[in-house]
């Protein structure tokens, strides 16, 4: 049994051995797998958002720029501009030139910084991330890094990377490999 609540401008890592039960907690979340009793409530407002979603739906024909309006259009928040997205990719690290980049040129990293942008102005009061620095560079971590840690909603993140966990998480959910979970807020016993 788990029961939790997740509060605005928690970062709560979710940690432990391959198929223990991590990604299938989030997915619970997202509400995506019913869970086997129990429920999730999320609060009213602007809800969750899966960066995973995002980083795979990236039109490759897009540039940069364009992959983070054309979100805009349906789901950025009303206080975010072009100009301030611009403003808001050079602050992700992205030169002038990569703002009118395809997505089919890019990295792996800078894809993941790209996804992260639409997370963070979307509006939603959750990121849910699952083992987004797999295959990501030492600049896209640390702009993922200080870009999670800035954002004034609630995290959730799936990750084997204990670095990361330690600049981030400020809860830990550590599952066991025999179906345990144990939470904890020293994430430096991760």
């Amino acid at each position: 049994d788990l029961a939790f609540t997740i509060h605005k401008r928690d970062r709560i890592a979710v940690t432990g051995p391959n198929g223990c039960g991590k990604t299938t907690l989030v997915e619970i979340i997202a509400q995506r797998q019913k869970p086997s009793a129990g429920t999730v409530t999320w609060a009213k407002g602007p809800g969750f958002i899966h960066f995973n979603d995002l980083l795979e739906s990236l039109d490759e024909t897009d540039t940069v720029t364009h992959a983070v309006n054309a979100t805009g259009v349906d789901t950025l928040s009303r206080t975010a501009t072009r100009k301030s997205v611009n403003r808001f990719l050079t602050l992700m690290q992205f030169s002038e030139m990569d703002l009118r980049q395809r997505i089919s040129t890019l990295s792996g990293g800078q894809r993941a910084r790209v996804a992260l942008a639409q997370c963070l102005l979307s509006g939603a009061s959750t990121i849910i991330l699952d083992e987004p620095t797999n295959h990501m560079d030492i600049t896209s971590m640390q702009v993922m890094e200080r870009a999670l840690n800035h954002f004034p909603g609630a995290v959730i993140v799936v990750s084997h990377d204990r670095f990361f966990i330690q600049n981030v998480a400020t809860r830990v959910f550590q599952f066991s490999g025999a179906g345990e979970v144990r939470e904890t807020r020293n994430v430096w016993s991760v």
